[in-house]
């Protein structure tokens, strides 16, 4: 049944053409339902990947890659794009406009950006790949606005924002990746 399901899965990436991509074999689910040939992604959504799967895909003008083991889910809320990681690891690329990446510990403002996050047990490994983010503790008055021209990385805590040195668990050629997508590069390319 496990291979079926993966077998499943790569022919989705097919049918969709550039639209979802699977990036690594693995189990998928859009609103807790295995993805499928009909499947599609869009806000409201709820996308949930399992060990050893990953997802690329686009909504709008935006493009996501979802790691393993994560939950991730797209809202809107008013004029805002809102993208909410609860678990796992998302890496996105945006458009000038209103959109907010939510974790369990801060708020990140986003405006034309690529980003990353990483959810690890009381804290979030945030990047600002390029362009500028205002990220906001959850539980603090701590905020900050963070710019980079080729990624500015910080560790979030319930109280703290620390900035470090070291740039881990996402590449570079994952960001061309999914500004691919949307037929763009990276500001870090131009």
């Amino acid at each position: 049944m496990k291979s079926i399901s993966v077998l499943l899965i790569v022919l989705v990436a097919r049918v969709f053409a550039n639209e979802i991509e699977v990036v690594t074999q693995g189990e998928v689910f859009v609103n807790d339902k295995p993805m499928n040939q009909v499947s599609s992604i869009g806000y409201g959504d709820k996308i949930e990947t399992k060990k050893g799967a990953a997802i690329r895909f686009k909504v709008g003008k935006e493009a996501f890659k979802v790691s393993e083991k994560s939950q991730f889910f797209l809202k809107k809320e008013k004029d805002t794009n809102v993208f909410e990681l609860i678990s796992g690891s998302v890496m996105g690329v945006f458009e000038k406009g209103k959109h907010e990446l939510k974790t369990p510990n801060m708020t990140a403002g986003i405006r034309g950006t690529g980003i990353y996050a990483k959810v690890l047990e009381d804290k979030t490994y945030f990047c600002t790949c390029y362009g500028t983010t205002e990220i906001e503790v959850h539980y603090s008055t701590d905020a900050e606005s963070i710019t980079a021209r080729h990624h500015n990385m910080v560790w979030v805590t319930s109280d703290e924002i620390k900035h470090t040195a070291h740039m881990e668990f996402h590449t570079d050629d994952e960001l061309r990746a999914l500004e691919k997508m949307q037929d763009r590069v990276p500001a870090f390319d131009r």
